[in-house]
């Protein structure tokens, strides 16, 4: 269903980033190329965003299911939707290659990458939130703030579940961290684009809460579906292989996200 049928919007903005791009600071290792987001015509958000204004005020989970199915639409689908959030893409991609670095050549030689190996036995939590200062660090468009705080509230789950040192994660652990932060990207991004109305309408925090749960279980689900069947931690890809295959990842996401609320229609 088609974003843009109800009307436009007039207040100049499309939701993305529209500050010039920069390029990759310092010659980061790991640093993604990624294009620049791709804006969709004025008004295209009208739809969904109606759509879940309609869920939080008690419209039902149909309201939902076609305010998110509207906005990958909108959004051009999944390919479209990905090039919304390049930051978000590099930060996941950097996530990628620290997880396979460690899955094939340990844990002190895949910090080396973000001159770091001196943290290798520190606790695992530790040491992803030294990494996320290298990947995302504070400050910029609000696409970078949403990849960090993807970043730190991902950390905030591996601190909570205690797994030790971060040289004893396993690739499942490092694994399910990437389908974290990817996840946690996808939702807030979304929601970010498409929730402002009930934000600033009569939506109760639950309804929102409640609107963030369905998202966040749905997408979830669809970012490991797109990990398994794109990134394999122990397969040694380069790093523009990582890129590529995280790029894909993001528009596999979004598209499985599309289709799999159909039912909810």
């Amino acid at each position: 269903m088609g974003g843009g049928e109800e009307g436009s919007d007039h207040d100049g903005s499309d939701g993305s980033d529209t500050e010039k791009p920069t390029p990759d600071e310092g010659g980061e290792k790991g640093a993604v190329q990624t294009p620049p987001a791709l804006a969709p015509p004025g008004g295209a958000f009208t739809y969904p965003r109606g759509q879940f204004t309609r869920f939080t005020n008690g419209g039902g989970s149909k309201s939902l299911g076609r305010a998110l199915k509207g906005y990958v639409s909108a959004a051009g689908g999944g390919a479209g939707a990905a090039r919304r959030m390049p930051h978000s893409t590099r930060v996941a991609s950097g996530v990628a290659g620290l997880a396979s670095a460690v899955a094939n050549e340990g844990a002190e030689a895949a910090l080396a990458r973000f001159d770091l190996q001196g943290l290798a036995g520190r606790p695992a939590a530790e040491v992803l939130e030294a990494v996320a200062e290298v990947i995302c660090p504070d400050g910029g468009t609000i696409d970078e703030s949403i990849a960090r705080d993807a970043m730190l509230e991902a950390i905030a789950e591996v601190a909570e579940d205690d797994p030790g040192a971060f040289d004893e994660l396993s690739p499942d652990q490092l694994d399910e961290f990437l389908c974290d932060v990817i996840t946690r990207s996808v939702v807030t991004k979304v929601l970010n684009e498409i929730g402002t109305n009930a934000l600033h309408g009569s939506a109760s925090d639950a309804d929102f809460r409640e609107a963030e749960r369905i998202t966040r279980d749905f997408t979830q689900g669809r970012v490991r579906d797109a990990l398994g069947n794109r990134f394999d931690v122990e397969s040694q890809p380069t790093q523009p292989e990582i890129d590529r295959s995280i790029s894909e990842v993001y528009a596999d996401t979004f598209d499985m996200l599309g289709a799999v609320l159909e039912t909810m229609q």
